[in-house]
């Protein structure tokens, strides 16, 4: 094979990343391709205050391998920085080679300090990803684990919820309210992203404005809110393509979702149009705070699903479980070479808008 080279990803790889991406998909039952139109490097800093991009490059300039390991600030017991693994793709016929072993490598050496350690999502779906990225083979890091992850694409359904709750909008009179609140939020939940709300509207909320957030009020005060983030001009989501047995199943799937009021599946090689669920914090983590947002989010005339996500054993968790909803489910490790992960308990936090 021709020679590679590893190097910072810079704005003018923006077309070859995206090449890379659109070569590659994720899921077996379900193949899904992720598109970062028009800009790569937009959607990175969504992800993380400071990104990292490195890949392995051809001569030619083309995107063989991709890693993203950038920095942000979340909570641990205090406000640390920690590095996000995300955004890994290899071409296929570079894929079953030495090129991911390489790269990690390339990552410990000029990358990552001594002893330093990161976190990762992997779908649960993605099994033959698990087995490689766990098997500690040819230098690869150790993939701790750390958790399970569940994410819920909800389509627009009538919510039973507790009418003691006033839902509206927020506006920017709100803001000291609601940083108190997602501040409290955070400090219960390991890993939990500390971006200000006072930066709505900047590079890490990209097409994010202060009326996109639902607010639950009830005995004289906010008690509940939630982000709802159309990422469609930067971040989407495609369908590839779908496994034989799926590709039989989806007429039928539609047909019964479209009566009951489920998420239907698109075309192969359609786009699957949402909004995301960002900043969601209720006081006391009451889940019948959440089902009152939910309720609110759900019955607009915004047609499009909803995704929200939390670690499995977070209490909020339990507003979810009579929705209609396509359930999927991810694993959650803290990745390094030595030393030490950091100490972390349950609930952990992961915002689905900054995967």
């Amino acid at each position: 094979m021709a020679r590679l080279i590893f190097r910072e990803a810079v704005q003018e790889d923006h077309a070859a990343i995206e090449a890379l991406f659109a070569a590659t998909s994720m899921g077996s039952r379900i193949r899904l391709c992720f598109e970062r139109d028009p800009d790569f490097f937009a959607g990175s800093m969504v992800q993380s205050g400071e990104p990292c991009v490195r890949g392995f490059f051809d001569k030619d300039g083309r995107a063989v391998g991709i890693f993203s390991a950038g920095r942000r600030r979340v909570w641990l017991d205090g406000e640390v920085t920690m590095r996000y693994l995300s955004d890994l793709r290899i071409r296929p016929e570079y894929q079953g080679g030495s090129l991911l072993a390489r790269g990690f490598l390339k990552l410990q050496e000029d990358v990552f300090a001594p002893g330093e350690w990161a976190q990762t999502l992997v779908l649960e779906d993605n099994v033959k990803a698990l087995e490689l990225l766990q098997s500690r083979r040819a230098g690869l890091p150790e993939y701790r684990a750390a958790g399970r992850y569940i994410s819920w694409l909800l389509a627009p359904q009538r919510v039973g919820s507790d009418r003691g709750w006033r839902v509206r909008r927020a506006s920017m009179d709100d803001l000291p309210a609601m940083r108190e609140l997602l501040d409290a939020s955070a400090r219960r939940r390991s890993f939990a992203d500390l971006t200000e709300l006072s930066e709505i509207g900047g590079p890490r909320w990209k097409n994010l404005a202060i009326s996109d957030f639902l607010l639950a009020e009830g005995r004289g005060r906010i008690c509940g809110m939630m982000g709802l983030w159309d990422q469609s001009d930067f971040n989407r989501m495609r369908v590839c393509g779908y496994s034989p047995v799926m590709s039989v199943i989806r007429p039928v799937w539609n047909g019964l979702a479209r009566i009951s009021k489920r998420v239907t599946l698109p075309p192969a090689g359609g786009l699957v149009w949402m909004r995301k669920a960002t900043a969601v914090a209720c006081a006391d983590d009451d889940p019948a705070i959440l089902r009152a947002l939910l309720a609110a989010a759900l019955a607009g005339k915004d047609e499009r699903p909803l995704l929200i996500g939390f670690s499995a054993a977070d209490p909020l968790c339990s507003a979810l479980g009579d929705l209609k909803a396509h359930g999927s489910f991810g694993r959650h490790f803290l990745v390094g070479w030595n030393g030490a992960p950091p100490e972390w308990r349950e609930p952990f936090s992961f915002d689905v808008a900054r995967i």
